[in-house]
């Protein structure tokens, strides 16, 4: 993991296995593939990787929190000192306002920020990270449906008819 002042660096598929707790590099290429983050030089960069996981980009004091490997259930389990059952039922209904909530990468195995954890276990306040708006991820021709007419002042005169047509919406 290479630091650079202003960029948080990149991780190479190895890391990023480690990182996203995947049995194999292979399934660490599959899953960055599968979520738009390109390689670079055989390097995954750490915004990619962040949006993928629908953060906003960082502050920097937060990089190196970030950069940490996820935790699984079973190491939930083991902060806690609970079983894996019990673990995975506070990732879905959470008995606890405070608790933070997994990551929304994929559904299993549900993972979650080792950061948060570990301020969530220390009774300290639990780290939130800016969530990305979903908003600039829409293609342009999305956002062309959702603009309104043109306000048209010319006369039309089936604009009656179809008003009728289409009742009280």
């Amino acid at each position: 993991m290479k630091t650079n002042s202003k960029d948080p660096g990149s991780a190479s598929v190895e890391e990023l296995a480690k990182y996203w707790r995947l049995p194999s590099t292979r399934a660490a290429r599959e899953l960055a593939r599968a979520d738009g983050i390109r390689h670079v030089g055989g390097r995954y960069p750490w915004h990619s990787i962040w949006k993928a996981e629908g953060l906003a980009p960082p502050p920097r004091a937060r990089w190196d929190e970030l950069k940490l490997p996820h935790c699984t259930v079973d190491d939930v389990a083991g902060i806690l000192g609970e079983s894996p059952r019990s673990a995975r039922r506070r990732g879905l209904a959470k008995p606890d306002s405070s608790f933070p909530d997994p990551i929304p990468l994929r559904k299993k195995p549900m993972l979650w920020r080792r950061a948060q954890l570990r301020a969530w276990q220390a009774g300290l306040p639990v780290p939130h990270y800016t969530r990305a708006s979903k908003t600039a991820d829409l293609s342009p021709d999305v956002s062309k449906l959702r603009r309104k007419k043109a306000v048209c002042n010319s006369f039309d005169p089936w604009a009656a008819a179809r008003s009728a047509a289409r009742g009280n919406d």
